[in-house]
């Protein structure tokens, strides 16, 4: 394994944008990380290239998911036999599941880089503070919202982040190429029973069918992104996790200024129909009262 003076920066290789940006964020200007596959690509789908390969030949660690079949040919094809792997498996789009991944690079960057051992642990807790305040902070205004009240058919790689923002999972469905129509079918039938109001969809994994569900379902379409970098103003995972909850909260207010224009609308309605009511009960006293004066004339006329 490649050995790094106190001036040297150690290189890592990451899979992917998340699990670079947990690298960034520990090891700071002491590591060289770059990511392999692009934001919006699933790292199932990645085509390793020779320059690829020549980067693992310098790289201390390699940070990876476990959804990449390609990683252990890469290395083999690599010079580098003795590269230290990081397993980092399950979802992590939410605070406290990145907490758990940004200490498990802190532990793997003091093994490789020991000397720097305080200076990986301040920026892990750094980072770590403010995840907790923004999982407070999502996790309040999703009390205020009454996310809770709402059921949701999910994406299972978003199943993780649609149960933590406390939305109600019905149902879940695999990568659109895996579904058969049946499937697909029993899904739209189930949110129909269930009255579902959202299907949870995951970027990286494709967004028609979960579009096309919802438009059957009569429900609202929801995208999440799983990777940092694959939507504008998301380079950080902090601000993914920010990005998804947005795209919940603003659906649902949405949702409930509809219903309360509804309900206004309806009382408004039910406003006229009482006025109109009150005018057909006067217009009949007063056809009453026309035919009694008539018949009265009538009679004094005769």
């Amino acid at each position: 394994m490649p050995t790094f003076s106190s001036a040297e920066k150690t290189k890592i290789i990451c899979t992917t944008t998340t699990m670079k940006y947990f690298v960034q964020e520990v090891g700071g200007d002491k590591v060289d990380a770059i990511s392999l596959v692009q934001p919006g690509v699933c790292p199932d789908h990645f085509d390793v290239r020779p320059s690829v390969i020549s980067e693992v030949n310098a790289a201390s660690l390699i940070v990876y998911h476990g959804i990449e079949p390609w990683l252990d040919d890469m290395i083999r094809a690599s010079e580098n036999r003795n590269v230290r792997k990081l397993f980092l498996p399950g979802p992590w789009g939410t605070p406290p599941l990145a907490i758990e991944r940004i200490n498990a690079i802190k532990n793997a960057l003091i093994e490789v880089d020991p000397q720097n051992k305080e200076y990986y642990e301040k920026n892990a807790a750094d980072i770590s503070k403010e995840l907790e305040e923004l999982n407070q902070k999502i996790l309040a205004e999703a009390e205020q919202l009454g996310v809770s009240n709402y059921k949701a058919i999910a994406m299972e790689w978003q199943t993780a982040f649609t149960n933590w923002i406390g939305l109600e999972i019905v149902d879940t469905y695999k990568s659109p190429e895996t579904l058969s129509i049946q499937t697909v079918q029993n899904l739209v039938r189930i949110g129909k029973e269930e009255d579902v109001t959202f299907i949870i969809d995951n970027l990286q994994s494709g967004t028609s069918l979960g579009a096309q569900m919802a438009e059957e379902i009569g429900g609202r379409h929801i995208v999440f992104s799983n990777f940092p970098e694959a939507i504008p103003g998301t380079d950080t995972v902090s601000e993914m996790i920010q990005y998804n909850a947005d795209q919940l909260f603003s659906s649902i207010k949405r949702l409930q200024n509809e219903s309360e224009e509804i309900a206004l609308l309806k009382s408004e309605i039910s406003s006229i129909s009482n006025q109109i009511v009150v005018f057909q009960g006067l217009s009949a006293i007063l056809l009453i009262i026309t035919i009694a004066l008539g018949a009265i004339l009538y009679n004094k006329n005769n």
